[in-house]
């Protein structure tokens, strides 16, 4: 009997022990820093520019004249692609509040979409002069 007592004063003596120093590994609640809110995007006014927003294209169609440069805007928590269906652009992955441009230099009717999230589809159709 002397034993068991002796057995289990160690072992609650080891989960005091335990208890004492994963308590310390707990985050000082003081110390962290408030997550930033999501700024509104200021897009280049002087070029065109489609918004990402909802897992949409705004507008999904865009007309331009040949020589103009499009901004892409992603206003998503999520990432998205522009890219040609006929691969003739893509900007890769655009994270929240990243701007890609493109300039299309030919007339012509150009369909993209997000690789991601290929149901996310629009078209830009470029004129053969600026609008």
């Amino acid at each position: 009997m002397k034993y068991i007592c002796y057995l289990l004063q160690g072992l609650a003596s080891a989960i005091l022990v335990i208890v004492f120093s994963l308590s310390s590994c707990t985050p000082n609640r003081q110390s962290v820093t408030p997550t930033p809110q999501p700024q509104e995007i200021t897009a280049n006014t002087a070029n065109p520019t489609v918004k990402i927003v909802n897992f949409k294209y705004l507008p999904s169609n865009f007309k331009i004249g040949a020589g103009e440069t499009v901004q892409f805007v992603n206003q998503d928590e999520e990432p998205h692609t522009i890219t040609a269906k006929d691969g003739s652009f893509d900007s890769k992955g655009l994270d929240e509040a990243q701007v890609w441009k493109h300039t299309f230099t030919q007339p012509g009717t150009f369909p993209y979409l997000c690789s991601i999230h290929p149901y996310m589809q629009g078209t830009i159709t470029v004129n053969t002069s600026k609008k």
